[in-house]
């Protein structure tokens, strides 16, 4: 039996206590760090997806009529494509009647579900 604490065994005390709290803001903390990264890798993905689907739906236009479409909205209206476009913007641009039209892709950094 210790009558007299020594300054270890006050420390080991005091640590036991907070043992909890930092396991749970660890356990917290790498959550989000999960979640946030789920979020970044799935709004990259939806990135490539709509510029692929963009680009193969100016290359099929082109096997059925000949020439690639003339506007972003023409591409979209003829292939049902959609998109937000609180996260992305699409820039098109024809470069000619036989050649393939540039798209790009950007993701907006602010707005519902863009990258901070």
């Amino acid at each position: 039996m210790n009558l007299f604490e020594t300054r270890r065994m006050r420390f080991n005390r005091k640590f036991r206590g907070f043992l909890p709290v930092i396991i749970l803001a660890a356990l917290c903390l790498i959550f989000y760090v999960g979640i946030s990264y789920a979020g970044r890798e799935t709004i990259t993905q939806e990135q490539t997806s709509l510029r692929q689907a963009l680009e193969q739906g100016a290359i099929r236009t082109y096997a059925l009529t000949g020439h690639y479409p003339q506007s972003l909205d023409e591409l979209l209206q003829d292939y049902n494509i959609s998109y937000d476009a609180d996260k992305f913007v699409v820039e098109y641009v024809p470069n000619g009647s036989n050649l393939l039209p540039s798209v790009s892709v950007l993701v907006l950094s602010s707005g519902k579900g863009g990258l901070s």
